[in-house]
Formats: structure tokens, sequence, C-alpha cells
């Protein structure tokens, strides 16, 4: 706490001399959405002038009178290339093109006329324009990419491998949750994904978002920290995304991209580590990888037009992906698991995204956004042989399908449907509404699978002699359930108006979020065939013997129709209030004051509120310095409260309902065809050992009273400086504190003490089923011990509990070197020098693992002995570089290097014998050989370093044809990423202990031939 308020002094100080030191006279406020734009200037002659924004695409425009000074502000205008032009009686005077980008201002002065004549004369007009080569008008830490950068660099086509190319920005450190990225130190499931405004994170773990058709994005905005109060619902990075828009040009074209196995590099085999303790496996071949691989192609199509000139524009963009991947799936020792040893999957990935762009008028702007978002894998399992390392062709089974499956952060998936309404109502007032809906399925279908046949589960000990016991049911346990998936409404309002040097936006927004998740026996339920030893001898909650029963009961068989579900319906509500003030303090200082106001509220399948956070106050501060009033040279500095929802999984896990029953049945025969029993006779209603009738856990005993959300406070300051028009250069540093988080904890020591210090009966008490608290600070529970007195408080102070409080600080010095696009090419090189340090990385877990905001950390205190020290997303020292160049006309070529210092490393094993305790976890602690293991203690990875390439070639003989290649990992460096880091196994050294256990990618080529027209 006293770093916090050390920080929010030193930013204030800072604030205040920028103000104090700034030279200028008033001007207007300006300020923009991090989902539009704003276009600004002054004209040094205002009287009688009007300026007037041409879109270049779609010919809509918007007049605006610039004020006393001159000044003129155009706020949430939509980004692309407009005509900025001064009007004198009716005359254009002076005319400018600019590009606006999201989330950024675009600035275009007009200075005196060099040639004098009659207001409406024909004449040529020279003007004195300047472009400033630094964004002054906002406070934020990000960075923009364009369409036409995106199409000459060598990158993936995904939103998280561009993401990757930000400072500050790195891998996630556990696959479980995909390629979802790490921003400034931040958990994986940390970030907001937004697509024309509308959030696309996935809506049940946080994790990732549905994607676009890479050819459909216009601007793409990474905020890595300083973002206003505008948006919230993250303690990572903002990713902004905009769509193209139709325009009154009629464009059409495609694409075939193609990845060859071929010319891929072949994957590193896997051994078991030297571990010096294991003869039987230290060195031996564990996978053999180098015959894995996959083919993927692309085709992708796109139109755009308009369908009444000036007024109503469409862009669809259309693109599938088919990859077929083959790998081993068995190790070189996995004996009969070889029947399964050799996994092929095909998948295909369509995506759609459609836009129509209406204007009623050149003030009114109405706007429809259609994605979608679909993954589906078929896979299927072959014998494989270890002595010929090749597949067998004999299929285990019928293999499978998957759509979406599992609520997987990789492809969670969307169909998606957004209006939006954006009105310019005076020169001073703009009016923004969005709304939105978004759906996701998951399911997973086994090839041949009737959902109409239950499963059987006899044999010959069971069956009775001469009855055929058929089971056509070919799957057996649980599957994803058939009715899985989420849904997401949003709505947003927002409000702008100028005041003087005030500009005021304020806003409100909402999220309601449903979900079906869960899982359930494959055909609905399971006949499993039994037999009584002593027919006449009562069956746990029959209430009739078997020979009671009659039929085959009288020797003793039955049967059991066991139901296994836990489908959850988790909803949950996460609402905001926010304004924000760009105040214009003098002309070169622009001061942004914001204050957010949060909720959030998750329900469980009951509807009922396990986890309400209300007023969550977030304020925001931020200032930028035109020192030398010529954007030129930029100070700036910002600060602020970020806040965090839980998942709406987290109460699918922790609050849902759990269906486990066994209803007995004698019977008289079995159906050939099905299996199922016939000539039923009920001797008993439905059983649950363990009490699981569907019901779910009485909500208050999930989560600890008055939870607090998890927060994290963020300062920053930097500077930027244009040393010319060709060099540009800056640095900033950057401090991110976490506050509180939500964990669940597992340990019923501190709740049996307490009952013991109360003299309370836990005899009958069925244990402690884990609850969400707050790691670290005291806790109060509603806990039930079976006593016959219901519920209860149970006060636990942080000291019972033994758990620290959270500890996670990112310290960052980023650095840039840019050469903006002249003379043919561009290029940007950063530099990050950051420490990653604290006791836990958030809702995700790279060691424990465990679903997002459930990790293993916290369950009981001894997770944390030793746990404080350098994270796994700590790379200290980051460089990346990315540019492209046009060696002739008709080439191109691009190139993007990341050298990035490896991830600490640990040791993992058992507790000393003085601190062990029943159900501990095993080998699960910061404990190496009975001793001490501080986190990140045992050296580091090794550095990553890979080079990306490609050559494009647009033959001016053949207008709008582009052939491109890209090579991705040039020297196809296969560096260790991550280790197995547990050392112990039940008082042995694992035979595993160091075994690889991830490496980047292996070399791969990409050819790309695309046509507009």
């Amino acid at each position: 706490m006293h770093t916090t308020r050390l920080k929010l002094r030193d930013i204030s100080r800072a604030a205040a001399i920028v103000i104090a030191l700034a030279a200028g006279v008033p001007g207007q406020a300006w300020a923009q959405s991090n989902a539009t734009s704003t276009i600004f200037g002054e004209v040094s002659a205002p009287a009688g002038a009007t300026v007037v924004l041409e879109n270049l695409a779609t010919g809509v425009q918007r007049s605006l009178t610039p004020d006393t000074s001159g000044r003129y502000v155009a706020n949430s205008m939509p980004p692309g290339r407009y005509a900025v032009r001064v009007l004198r009686a009716g005359a254009v005077e002076a005319t400018q093109e600019v590009e606006a980008l999201i989330g950024a201002g675009a600035e275009a002065n007009f200075g005196p006329a060099s040639a004098a004549g009659p207001v409406g004369q024909e004449q040529t007009v020279v003007v004195k324009a300047s472009r400033n080569p630094i964004d002054v008008s906002n406070t934020n830490n990000g960075v923009i990419f364009t369409a036409k950068e995106l199409k000459a660099l060598p990158v993936g086509n995904d939103v998280a491998s561009i993401v990757q190319l930000t400072p500050g920005v790195s891998r996630g450190t556990n696959s479980v949750y995909g390629n979802a990225p790490s921003i400034g130190g931040s958990g994986q499931s940390e970030n907001a994904f937004y697509v024309n405004g509308f959030p696309i994170t996935n809506i049940l773990t946080q994790v990732g978002a549905s994607e676009l058709p890479f050819g459909a994005i216009s601007n793409l905005q990474v905020l890595s920290g300083g973002y206003g109060s505008e948006f919230g619902r993250s303690t990572g990075g903002v990713i902004n995304i905009t769509t193209k828009s139709g325009g009154n040009k009629v464009e059409f074209g495609g694409k075939v991209s193609i990845i060859p196995r071929s010319l891929k590099g072949e994957p590193e085999n896997t051994y078991y580590p030297n571990t010096g303790a294991n003869p039987k496996t230290d060195g031996n071949l564990l996978y053999w990888n180098r015959d894995n691989g996959s083919t993927s192609k692309v085709v992708g199509l796109y139109g755009s037009g308009p369908l009444i000139k000036n007024k109503l524009f469409a862009f669809v963009a259309l693109e599938q992906t088919r990859t077929d991947s083959q790998a081993v799936a068995a190790t070189a020792d996995s004996g009969t698991a070889l029947a399964r040893g050799w996994s092929t999957s095909q998948s295909k990935v369509d995506r759609m995204m459609a836009k129509l762009d209406y204007n009623l008028t050149d003030d009114h702007h109405f706007e429809y956004t259609k994605l979608y978002d679909r993954t589906k894998t078929d896979s299927q399992a072959y014998g494989y042989s270890y002595a010929t390392h090749a597949s067998n062709g004999v299929q285990a089974g019928k293999g499978e399908t998957t759509v979406n499956c599992c609520g997987s952060s990789a492809a969670p998936g969307a169909n998606i449907d957004i209006f939006k309404y954006t009105g310019y109502l005076t020169d001073n007032l703009t009016v923004t509404a969005m709304m939105g809906e978004s759906r996701t399925s998951h399911t997973r279908t086994p090839n041949g699978y009737n959902p109409l046949l239950a499963q059987t589960s006899s044999n010959t000990s069971t069956q009775v002699p001469g009855l055929s016991y058929a089971n056509p049911q070919t799957v057996t346990g649980t599957l994803v359930d058939p009715s899985s998936e989420d849904r997401q409404k949003a709505k947003r309002l927002d409000l702008e108006y100028k005041l003087g040097k005030h500009s005021l936006r304020g806003g409100i927004d909402r999220i309601d979020v449903e979900s079906k998740v869960g899982l359930s026996l494959a055909g609905g339920y399971r006949w499993s065939y039994l037999k009584a030893d002593d027919p006449n001898r009562p069956i746990n909650g029959a209430f009739e013997t078997p020979a009671q029963g009659g039929g085959y009961g009288a020797q003793g068989y039955y049967v059991s129709k066991d139901l296994n579900a836990n489908l959850a319906r988790p909803t949950s509500v996460q609402s905001a209030q926010y304004i924000q003030d760009h105040y214009q303090v003098t002309e070169r200082v622009l001061l942004d004051l914001g204050l957010r106001r949060e909720q959030f509220t998750n329900y469980s399948t009951d509807g009922v509120a396990f986890i309400s956070q209300r007023n969550m106050i977030a304020p925001r501060v931020g200032a930028t310095w035109d020192y030398l009033g010529d954007g030129t040279l930029k100070f700036f500095a910002n600060g602020g409260r970020y806040h965090l929802p839980v998942p709406s999984n987290l109460s699918s896990n922790m609050a849902s309902p759990f269906l486990a029953t066994s209803e007995m049945y004698t019977y008289t025969g079995v159906d050939p065809v099905t299996g199922a029993p016939t000539g039923l006779h009920a001797i008993s209603k439905p059983y649950s050992a363990n009490n699981a009738y569907g019901q779910s856990r009485d909500a208050r005993e999930v989560t600890a009273i008055g939870l607090k959300p998890l927060s994290q406070d963020e300062f920053s300051l930097g500077f930027e400086r244009a040393l010319s028009k060709k060099l540009v250069v800056g640095a900033s540093v950057l401090y991110r504190k976490l506050n509180d988080t939500n964990d669940d904890v597992c340990d019923a020591r501190p709740l049996q003490a307490w009952a013991t210090r109360n003299s309370v009966d836990t005899s009958n008490w069925g244990g402690f089923q884990c609850a969400i608290i707050n790691p670290g600070r005291d806790n109060s529970l509603m806990v039930d011990f079976d006593d016959g007195k219901g519920l209860r408080r149970v006060d636990i102070s942080a000291a019972e509990w033994g758990n620290p409080l959270p500890s996670r600080t990112y310290r960052a010095l980023n650095m840039f070197v840019e050469h903006p696009y002249t003379n043919g090419w561009y290029g940007k090189l950063t530099y990050t020098l950051s420490a990653l340090k604290g006791n836990m990385e958030g809702q995700t877990d790279s060691i424990g693992g465990g679903d997002v905001g459930l990790t293993v950390s916290d369950d009981h205190k001894e997770l944390m002995y030793n746990a404080y020290g350098y994270l796994p997303g700590d790379h200290r020292h980051a460089f990346k570089a990315y540019g492209f160049m046009q060696v002739i006309p008709d080439v191109m070529v691009g190139a993007n290097l990341s050298l990035t210092s490896g991830a600490p490393r640990n040791c993992i094993g058992a507790l000393p014998d003085n601190l062990k305790f029943e159900n501990d976890y095993g080998d699960s602690y910061f404990y190496c050989n009975g001793k001490p293991a501080p986190r990140g203690s045992q050296g580091r990875l090794p550095w990553q370093a890979q080079l990306d390439m490609n050559v494009a070639y647009t033959p001016s003989a053949v207008k709008g044809l582009s052939l491109k290649v890209d090579v991705f990992n040039v020297f196809n460096s296969q560096t260790v990423t991550r280790y197995n880091e547990t050392r112990e196994d039940h008082g042995a050294i694992a035979r595993n202990y160091l075994q690889v256990a991830g490496r980047t990618a292996p070399r791969s080529v990409r050819f790309t031939a695309e046509y507009t027209y």
C-alpha cells in the first residue's frame, strides 16, 4: 500500500510539472474515442471560413466552423482517408488529405495562402500546411496497425500474431489457454477485444477472442496501458479492431494461400531427460515428432461498393481455412496405447464479415456488422509402430467431430450481430449508440454416434445365461452436453460535448452473459447390468429386494439406470458508467481526467447472485505536453485503476448442479438391437450415494462475504521525439501493481479449527468443497456443518488462512526508433527491459494449471510457501524489429525479427516431512529434495530468436495481382520454451524432470496469390 501511495504522489507531481511548465494560449479541447478517430487542426484566418471533411471512400461530408482562435475538432469520425478543405464564400481555399486511424488523432493545419486574389476567383492556391509526425491528441500507450502495414509484414493471419509485434507483449506461458497473449505482465485472461466497439472476448473464459477474415481488418490498435475511463474489464491490454467498409468505388477480389507440410521444418523429437536416477529411461526416445506436420489452405473472397451512391455501402469478406494434420500420439514405451498412436485431423474454419453503412444524412450514420467464426474438426486415431515409425492404417474407433468445442480459448468462435448509430447533432454534441448479440455453440460428436442410444454395461458374471446383451452405443463415458452454448448481449450509449477547452465524454454500457456448459453421459444415460449375491438382501436405496421385483430378479439379476450430468447455466451482468474530461489546459497541454464506476454480478444456475461486486471506482488521469507546439516533441503521463470481472466458467465449476443417480429395476429380457432391458419393474427410486440429485450448492457457500474484485493500479511516463520527418524516437516507463484477486481456497483446516473453538459438532460434516475468497485478506464464509443448525457465518482471519496477499508487479522501460514510411520503406525497432515478479500470475496459472479464476495457487497455504519470485511471464530483455521496403516498383520485401530472453525456471516437489498433512497435493510445491526452491530460482530458459521474411511481387503488367511468399522462422530455430519442472515422484526423482514440454514452431512457408479488381 505504501508503494501505491508513492506512485500516486509521483504521478501527481509529474502531471503538475507538465501543466506548470507549459506555455501557450487557451485552445479548444480535442479528443477521440478509442473506437473511432478525431480530425483536428487550425485555420490561420478563421473569420468567414468553414472546414469541410470529406470521406474519400464514401463521399460523406461533415462541416465545422472554426472558433475565434481558428481551432476546429471533429470527434467520433470513422477511420479512413479524408480530404480536409477550407471553404470561404463557397469556394475552396485550401485542401489537405489525412488518414484518420482508430483511437488516434489526425491533424491538418492551414496557414496563410501564398497567392492572393478575389475570393471565388479561379486561381492556384498554395497552402502552408503541416502534418505532425507525432499524435499529441491522446495520452494512452498504444500501437496502431493499418491494413496496408499488415499486408506488407510477414505475420500470421490472426489477431494474436499481430499483437505480438507490440512492445511489452509476450506469448502466453501455458498452451492450455491457447495463443492468447500476455500484455504488460498480465495473465492470458486479462485482455479485452473489440470489433467496431463490440466486445468479442471469449464469453466463457475471457481467454482469447473470436476472429474475423484477416483481409477485413482496417485498423488494429493495441492499447498496452493508459486507456481512459471509456474502457474497462481489462488489466492487461485492449485490442481494438475496426473493419473495412464499402465506398463509392466497386471492388472485388480474392486470394488463395497455402502452407505446405513438405516445406516445413521437421519438429524436434522429444527424449527423456538425463536425470541420472532413471537408467531405464534416461536419454531414451519419448516422442517421435519428425513426422508430425500439417498442410493449410486458405481461400478468401471479398467485395465492396455502393448500393446507393453516397448513401448506402456494403463490404463482404469470406474466408475458409482447411488444415490436414498428422502426429504421433503415443510415447515410445506406451505399449497397448499404440493402437491409438497415430492421430489425424481435418479442420475447417469458416469466417465471414459483412458490413453495411447507411448515411441518412451527413450527420446521421448507421452501420450493421455481421461476424461469423466457426471451427469444425474431424479427428481419427490409428495404430502406430515405433519400429517402422509409421501408422499401420488400422483405425481405432470411428473418430469424432468437434465444433468450437468446450469453450476452447484457441477457437471460441461466434455468430455476432452489431448495430451502431452515430449522430453529429451539432458541431459540439455527438451521440453514439451500440447494441449487439453474440452466440457460440460447443459440441463434440464422435463419428457414428447416435445420441438416442443409451450406453449399456455388462460382463459375463452379470449377464443372464442365454440372453444376448447388445451394446450398439459405441461411445462410453461423458460428452460435452449437446446444448452447450454461450450468449452475450451488449448495449452502449456515449455522449460527447465540447465546451470551450473541455471535451466532455460520458456513457453507460451493459453486458449480459448466459452460458450452458457441462458434460452428460453419451446417449443420455447408461444401463448397468448387475447381479446380487443374495437376491433377498436389500440394495442401498431400494425399497424392494431383487427377488421381490420378479423376473430375473429371483436369480439376483437386476439393472441400474444411471444418470450423470453437470450441466450448468451460469449468467452474469457487467455494467459500467464513465465520464471523461479531455481538458485542453493550454494549446500545448491536454489533461485527461476520467472516472469509471463498474458493477459485476455472477449468478448460479438457480439464478442466485453468488458474486456481487458493486460500486467499483476506477479513477484515470493522463496528461500530454506538446512541448514545442509543433508536434515534434511530446511528453505524456497517465495513471489509473483497472478492474477485471470473474469469468462465467467459474460459476459452472463452483455453483453448478450435479446429477449422479441410479435407479434399480428387475427385468425379463433384453432388446437384441438396442441392448436395453425389457419387462422392467422398479425396485428403487433414483438414488445418489453422494446426494447429487441435480441441485446446486447453496450460492451463499460459494464465495466470501463482500468479495473484492481483481484490481490493478498502473502508472506510466514517457516521451516521443521526431528528430526529422524520417526518424522518430521515444521511451516510456510502465509500472503495474496487482491489488487484489479472486481465487478458490479448499483448505478445511481453518474451518475445522473455528468449529472446534466454537464447540460445533462436525461429525456429520461432509467436508469443505472450496470457496472463492480474496487471498491474503480476512474472509468470512457461510458454512453448513451438518449439525442441524443450517448456515452460519464463519470469520477466518488472514493469519488463520495463512495465504499471503497476492503480489504481482511489472516494471518496464520501453524504447523505440521508427522510420515512418518515406522514400519507399518503413521500419521500427523496439526494446523492452522489464521485470515481472510476485507470488501469483493472476487469473491463470502456468505451473499448477486449473480453470481461469480457479488456480491451484491458493488452495491451501503451503502452496504459497516460497512462491514469491520471478513469474513465468518474466522476459528481462525483448527486442522487436519489423518493416518493409519497396526495393523496385514491382517488388516489396518485409521482415519481422523477435529476440527475447528466456523465462525463469522452477523446481517443484513435495513438502518436507514436517510440513506434510493429510490430503496434501503431493509433488506440487516450491520445495525440492526437502529444501526450499523459491519461484524462478533455477536459472533461465534459453533466448528465443525468430526471423520472419517475405517478398511480394505485384507485376505492373497485371494490375491488381499480387504474388507473395512468407517464410516464418527462417533459421528453423526450435528453441525450448518450457520444461517439465516437477522434480519429484513419490520421493524419487521423476523420470520426466526437465523434459522439454514446448518449443517454438519450426520453419514454415506460405504462398499467397491475391487479385483485386
